[in-house]
């Protein structure tokens, strides 16, 4: 079986990379399989209006691929699921598109965009949700019945380490992702102020990249200079050593505009893979990548109080953050890729 794949990049130090490189490394694996994968450059940007007849030159340049391939696979859905619907039109190849987030739901919001993007995800087999919440965003604006949910899955094995214990007196909290509105650090960075009040030593650690002023003057308004500490350019075993030396993993996501979310977010489960409680919010992907009361805390969006509430009713029972943890560290065993890849061959293989 040879499935195409396109997406943007393969770059695993961004989020729709990553997401991508397991998906085709996962598959690749599998016996019987063979994978041919178009990004940029060879698909030209076609993000932006001005670029927009780049989707119809994209199409056409790709299609003797398409001609050559089984199945075509686009990781998102703008453009690369336009481009792959336009693509197959009289090759009548299975056609599959992942909606992943903010640029499978961003597009039918808009004008001229969101008619090409109906077409496709109503010419797509299937839709590949990465979230319940994905899903439902979809759905609200394009009816169809071609939906099916898989969990992005995690590396489990990468993150089992032994690092040598220390006793610490301070308590750690760790974020990981990008320095951006959605990522919700204008609340979990007054949050900590909060907890700092019983807690005077916590630290929070940010991985996210350099710090931008909005952030940085968050923390002197808070007086958190010595709480706070920002880093980049962060190797994979420095982020599994600070996975391990956190205490709770924390990550207050909100929407933008409702059409600006949290997919999923596969942090949680990494935080997961490390034994860590996490804490997350509702209304977004974190629904499916927390389960709420038994592997973390879910909290309301934009609410400091009870982010706050939530940070330190995990500190003050060591116990229950034991047992959150153990719980997380079970769900990204049962997420890992040797399972999930599973769900997406039944998918390559199903006729329906």
């Amino acid at each position: 079986m040879r499935i195409l794949f396109l997406n943007k990049n393969l770059d695993i130090t961004a989020g729709e990379g990553r997401y991508g490189l397991d998906i085709v490394k996962n598959i690749s694996e599998q016996e019987g399989i063979e994978t041919i994968v178009l990004t940029q450059p060879f698909l030209r940007e076609s993000y932006l209006l001005r670029h927009f007849f780049n989707i119809f030159i994209n199409a056409f340049r790709i299609r003797k691929y398409v001609k050559n391939c089984d199945i075509v696979h686009a990781l998102d859905g703008y453009p690369y699921g336009v481009i792959a619907a336009l693509a197959n039109i009289g090759l009548n190849k299975k056609l599959i598109i992942n909606g992943i987030g903010t640029y499978s739901i961003l597009p039918l919001d808009k004008s001229i965009k969101k008619v090409l993007m109906k077409w496709a995800y109503k010419k797509a087999d299937k839709i590949l949700c990465i979230s319940r919440f994905t899903e439902k965003q979809i759905l609200n604006r394009v009816k169809t019945g071609n939906t099916t949910v898989i969990n992005h899955g995690v590396d489990y094995e990468k993150f089992q380490r032994e690092f040598e214990t220390k006793d610490k007196k301070e308590k750690v909290i760790l974020s990981v992702g990008a320095l951006k509105p959605r990522k919700g650090y204008h609340i979990s960075i007054p949050a900590i102020a909060e907890v700092k009040k019983k807690y005077k030593d916590i630290k929070y650690c940010i991985v996210g990249g350099k710090p931008l002023k909005i952030y940085t003057d968050l923390v002197k308004k808070h007086n958190l200079e010595k709480n706070v500490k920002f880093f980049q350019d962060v190797s994979d075993e420095d982020l599994i050593k600070l996975y391990y030396e956190a205490d709770i993993f924390l990550l207050t996501s909100v929407n933008i505009n409702n059409n600006d979310f949290e997919g999923f977010g596969l942090v949680y489960l990494e935080a997961g893979a490390c034994g860590k409680p996490v804490i997350g919010t509702f209304d977004c992907g974190a629904e499916d990548a927390i389960v709420n009361g038994e592997t973390g805390i879910l909290v309301p969006q934009n609410n400091i109080k009870e982010t706050a509430e939530a940070i330190l009713k995990i500190l003050d029972k060591p116990e229950l953050a034991k047992k959150l943890g153990q719980n997380n560290k079970k769900r990204a065993q049962e997420m890992d890729w040797d399972n999930v890849v599973k769900k997406y061959m039944n998918v390559y293989l199903s006729n329906s």
